[in-house]
């Protein structure tokens, strides 16, 4: 399944903290009202089939935060590390990022808040209690179609000169002095 919208606190490079600890990589999708709407009632027609047997109160479950400014925003997230089935040792996950040629962005490049993306999820429905019930969508993927860049010193809002490559002059001094 894929998601379109804009990337916000995009941690897909390091894993998210909590308390100190790794937690996973995650990232939040601000998505058009209309799509939000629309995956909003997909999964709660999905989760009445699954669990069609069962008593369920309340509304769905949906990994959907709310910003201060009233915004709904979907989080994806995965684990940021699998074991290795062979060996049973944990291994570092890596989430792929392409641009929109299907060319994989460099790890150093940061995705910024407001980047173009369209996301490829996994979703889990679980049902835990009959108040407790809904979907989880694990991140696989995502395109970045339109990059705003992040930089952690705020360098990339600076405008460098770049240097004439053919500029091969040095000066070399021929005093001698001692200091």
């Amino acid at each position: 399944m894929k998601i379109k919208g804009k990337a916000y606190w995009a941690k897909i490079r390091t894993p998210e903290t909590y308390n100190g600890q790794p937690v996973g990589f995650s990232m939040q999708v601000l998505m058009p009202d209309e799509n939000l709407a629309k995956m909003k009632a997909y999964f709660e027609d999905k989760c009445k089939e699954e669990f069609a047997g069962k008593k369920m109160l309340g509304d769905i479950t949906m990994p959907i935060k709310t910003t201060d400014d009233g915004l709904e925003m979907v989080k994806v997230k995965t684990k940021h590390v699998y074991k290795d089935k062979a060996t049973g040792v944990e291994k570092p996950k890596v989430i792929p990022v392409y641009n929109e040629y299907g060319e994989l962005i460099p790890e150093d490049v940061l995705i910024g808040n407001g980047s173009d993306v369209e996301v490829v999820v996994n979703p889990k429905l679980y049902y835990e209690s009959t108040k407790k019930w809904g979907v989880r969508l694990y991140l696989q993927c995502l395109m970045v179609t339109n990059l705003v860049k992040y930089s952690k010193d705020g360098s990339d809002e600076l405008t460098f000169k770049k240097r004439d490559v053919d500029d091969d002059t040095e000066t070399t001094l021929d005093d001698e002095v001692d200091f």
